[in-house]
């Protein structure tokens, strides 16, 4: 009588799936990685950008209402304009304009726009 003999181990099929499923998982964290950089990348500069705005709003809440005009600053990387504009005997209306690095709004996908333009309007009591 011929004793077969029992071998432990995987067939070459099952290590070519194997492979195949692990290159897969491998590709797929790899195009993940990519995004996830974008999107961190993308909320910086929104938190520099709102940054920009809240020093531009403090620096203009600190003049005497009197004297509130219009001007210009740049605080880090970005561009700001402001704009006082009459709202009433009491009140003044006040556009700020930044222009930066930011988020393309007219890009299908999160994406970094060279020149981003963002507005904020407030009002300042007398």
């Amino acid at each position: 009588m011929i004793r077969k003999v029992d071998r432990g181990g995987f067939t070459i099929v099952e290590v070519v799936i194997s492979i195949v499923i692990l290159a897969v998982g491998v590709l797929g964290l790899a195009g993940t990685t990519g995004y996830i950089v974008r999107q961190i990348t993308l909320a910086d500069l929104m938190t520099e950008r709102a940054a920009a705005f809240q020093t531009t709003i403090d620096k203009i809440q600190s003049r005497p209402f009197a004297s509130l005009s219009s001007g210009s600053d740049s605080v880090g990387v970005f561009r700001v304009t402001w704009t006082a504009v009459e709202a009433g005997p009491q009140n003044k209306m006040v556009t700020i304009i930044t222009t930066g690095p930011g988020l393309d709004r007219n890009s299908p996908f999160p994406a970094l726009g060279p020149t981003v333009v963002d507005t904020f309007r407030f009002r300042v009591l007398r």
